[in-house]
């Protein structure tokens, strides 16, 4: 997954301010020849400059910085097709669909998905475990950057009344009071933000549903670009549509127009397998669900094509490793 040059020039920047030699760290990186905001960035690039960034300013929150202070401009031609919507509602829908857009974790590592529970909206971030020493700081640079998203878009702060978050409270514990606006908790068995659901509906001060329009087209087609080779990617879509009843590999290669072979051979070399990405959005999809009080674990296990409970049970303690009776009491 690679990075847009655009947010890397805009990380640069960041850190100098910091007081960090930019000039050193762009050489060690091999960041030198950078001269157009659409080059690409590897992500094994923009890894190790993370993990420098991390050392060299010392802060133990600078995940929260990067993504509270993060500049619009970063995200191009999103961040237009986002303030351009006519409600909160699709603006949110739009940038969730185009996650994988900006590069980075987003989309990739870190999937960001959203619901709606008992008059609140929730987003849940799902994690790969692929981050190592980066895990902390990508999740905390995502949470802050769907305030600071929302601030732009909306014109007003986002109104969080709950936050969620899977991991012990760190030092910088209070950094989150000032951003989120609320008290945090800690050692969840899932990261959520939940909000007052009537902003949803806000009519948006900068709607143009034209531009929207041809906005949506060039984000359509640079994400379209950026994943096309990406196999798990184009495979998500086809599963998340209806969990219970998801195509098997054969259907799943006849709408990607390829074989079945070619299609478990790009998985394999993606690190997945066909049943494992149906496995994955039935977790993801479960983990929601069970925040929502008002749906039962039968109502959940057969809305994701579970013909019995015990199979449901069996699926969920693999994932969690506890049931869905002790994950739910342990959320509410």
């Amino acid at each position: 997954m690679n990075t847009d040059a655009r947010y890397i020039f805009w990380l640069l920047d960041f850190l100098a301010h910091q007081g960090v030699d930019t000039d050193a760290l762009r050489s060690a990186h091999g960041l030198d020849d950078l001269k157009s905001m659409d080059m690409p960035v590897s992500s094994r690039t923009h890894t190790a400059l993370l993990l420098d960034a991390m050392e060299k300013t010392g802060d133990p929150g600078l995940g929260l910085k990067l993504g509270y202070q993060r500049s619009l401009a970063t995200y191009g031609q999103l961040a237009f097709l986002m303030l351009s919507c006519s409600t909160f509602r699709e603006a949110n829908t739009t940038g969730l669909k185009y996650q994988n857009y900006p590069g980075r974790f987003s989309g990739h590592s870190i999937i960001t998905t959203f619901s709606e529970i008992d008059g609140q909206g929730c987003y849940q971030v799902n994690l790969n475990e692929d981050l190592g020493p980066l895990r902390l700081l990508a999740v905390e640079e995502l949470l802050a950057n769907i305030m600071a998203t929302a601030r732009w878009v909306l014109g007003q702060p986002l109104p969080v009344t709950r936050l969620r978050c899977d991991y012990p409270a760190p030092k910088h514990a209070s950094e989150y009071r000032a951003i989120f606006n609320c008290e945090p908790q800690f050692d969840t068995p899932v990261i959520q933000l939940f909000f007052d659901a009537a902003v949803l509906d806000a009519p948006m001060p900068n709607a143009s549903p034209q531009s929207a329009r041809l906005y949506e087209a060039m984000c359509a087609e640079h994400s379209i670009r950026r994943m096309g080779g990406n196999m798990a990617w184009r495979v998500w879509p086809l599963i998340v549509k209806d969990p219970a009843n998801p195509p098997n590999a054969d259907q799943a290669a006849a709408q990607l127009c390829c074989s079945p072979r070619t299609l478990r051979r790009k998985l394999q070399s993606e690190g997945w397998q066909y049943q494992q990405i149906i496995d994955r959005v039935r977790e993801i999809h479960t983990r929601r669900g069970l925040s929502d009080p008002t749906l039962s674990v039968t109502q959940l296990a057969f809305q994701l094509g579970y013909c019995d409970h015990s199979g449901f049970l069996k699926a969920f303690r693999k994932w969690t490793g506890i049931t869905p009776r002790e994950f739910r009491s342990r959320l509410l």
